[in-house]
């Protein structure tokens, strides 16, 4: 974020080149510092949500793009519920990492992004089978964060993570029923 100075009498140097300026705007170049987490969360926890946070995106972002470009009715319905979960998932992540001060990302990661960019590509039944295992890495990913915040000490991220594993769980059997 830039600042502005107002400089009302006098005169100012700016950067290596000697400008004069006197009772003008000039322009603070000086970057301002990312603020500093004032958290009392533990690494493996502050890990917990530095991971579900984008994994959660990615996996509504892939529902909401399996909602518009399957074939399959079961692979929309699927993408459906899976949006479902993964937003109100999403909320209740979000809400647990305020009450913690942690910042949880909305967006997938890079990798996420470019798998969403592939997917849009494709059609047919060639994308309902992409969507399905693009599905299945992101539940593993997302599969591995939930197990770290399930190993957690605090008693909400624990319970939160262990809900979330069982949603999964029975989100990866519905898929594993699908057979495509």
């Amino acid at each position: 974020m830039k600042r502005f100075t107002r400089i009302a009498v006098g005169f100012a140097v700016i950067s290596s080149t000697a400008a004069i300026c006197a009772g003008k705007d000039i322009e603070d170049s000086t970057p301002t510092p990312m603020p500093i987490l004032s958290t009392e969360i533990s690494g493996s926890d502050l890990g917990f949500f530095m991971g579900a946070g984008p994994q959660m995106a990615l996996l509504e972002r892939l529902s909401e793009l399996a909602q518009k470009r399957a074939v399959t009715p079961e692979v929309k319905s699927e993408a459906g519920m899976v949006l479902k979960e993964q937003t109100d998932a999403a909320v209740r992540l979000k809400t647990l990492a305020a009450a913690r001060h942690v910042p949880v990302a909305d967006e997938p990661e890079e990798a996420g992004k470019k798998i969403l960019q592939s997917l849009g590509k494709l059609d047919g039944v060639q994308f309902d089978k992409a969507f399905l295992n693009a599905q299945g890495d992101a539940n593993d990913a997302l599969e591995a964060s939930l197990d770290a915040g399930a190993g957690s000490t605090d008693g909400e991220i624990k319970a939160f993570a262990q809900a979330e594993l069982q949603a999964l769980t029975a989100e990866k059997e519905r898929v594993r029923k699908l057979g495509l």
